[in-house]
């Protein structure tokens, strides 16, 4: 049904008999002008965000250079630190002239912010990507340890998506048999755009729902991926130890503490995959 008053179209079930057939406010048509408190009736409606793809997928190869070892104190053996420094790059220009929603994913694996995405020598990678009104861009910091990180070349995957276009004109429907092109809304959706597609198992974008996508516990965490499986970074084996030696130096073992890894139970948000058509 449409509403030339308000500029909307929406396909539905009808969530009762009650009221008009032909009234857009009527009780049988509140999914059309009332969608927030009709979500389990609507197919389709124009007010909603359906995630159109201004860009991508693009891949980008990235260089991450070489972090040397951490250099211990007097007295130490061991340390860990990180470098002091953040590398902040740009990745992709859309010039859109506003901060667009960006997914990406590199080794198959959806990047979150803070995301270790390279680990050796007991240091750590992490990167954090982000959009500015005319750039996508990237934040990476490293934790350092006893070893060097080698430099290593990393392909990060984008799809930027364009905020929901503002309705113009007064087409509520249209279908043009020749370009076979569907107009709805005002032209605030059209089928010639390209809007992102649910694939269940074709493709390692996703869109977390229902809940968070990171959970911490004992001090470490547990990430979920959008095909249900999750990533945690501390293994849970991971113990302190603490070498023990008396007044003359004879050593008398280590004591471990209790393990350093997540600790929790949760099970994760609901995830949907898409793709770019």
């Amino acid at each position: 049904m449409t509403d030339p008053t308000t500029g909307r179209c929406a396909l539905y079930d009808e969530p009762t008999t009650s009221g008009a057939t032909d009234n857009p406010n009527s009780a049988r048509n509140a999914p059309l002008n009332n969608p927030a408190a009709n979500l389990g009736y609507i197919y389709f409606h124009s007010d909603f965000n359906y995630l159109e793809v201004a860009f991508g997928p693009t891949a980008v190869v990235v260089s991450h250079g070489a972090v040397a070892a951490s250099s211990p104190p007097a007295g130490a053996t061991v340390s860990f630190g990180w470098t002091g420094t953040v590398t902040d790059r740009l990745l992709f220009t859309h010039s859109l002239g506003y901060v667009p929603k960006v997914l990406a994913i590199v080794g198959n694996n959806t990047v979150w912010p803070g995301m270790p995405v390279q680990t050796g020598g007991g240091a750590t990678r992490f990167v954090s990507i982000y959009a500015t009104t005319a750039e996508v861009r990237m934040v990476e910091f490293v934790s350092t340890g006893p070893g060097t990180l080698p430099a290593v070349d990393l392909t990060y995957t984008l799809l930027v998506l364009a905020d929901p276009p503002a309705a113009t004109g007064n087409i509520l429907f249209d279908f043009d048999p020749v370009t076979g092109i569907v107009e709805m809304g005002r032209r605030k959706f059209k089928s010639d755009r390209r809007y992102l597609q649910v694939v269940p198992g074709g493709s390692p974008f996703g869109i977390s729902f229902g809940g968070k996508s990171i959970d911490l516990q004992n001090g470490a965490m547990r990430a979920f991926r959008p095909d249900g499986t999750y990533f945690e970074p501390v293994p849970a084996g991971l113990q302190l130890g603490l070498a023990q030696y008396d007044l003359y130096g004879a050593y008398y073992g280590i004591s471990y503490g209790a393990s350093m890894g997540y600790s929790g139970s949760y099970a994760g948000p609901g995830t949907l995959q898409v793709q770019a058509p």
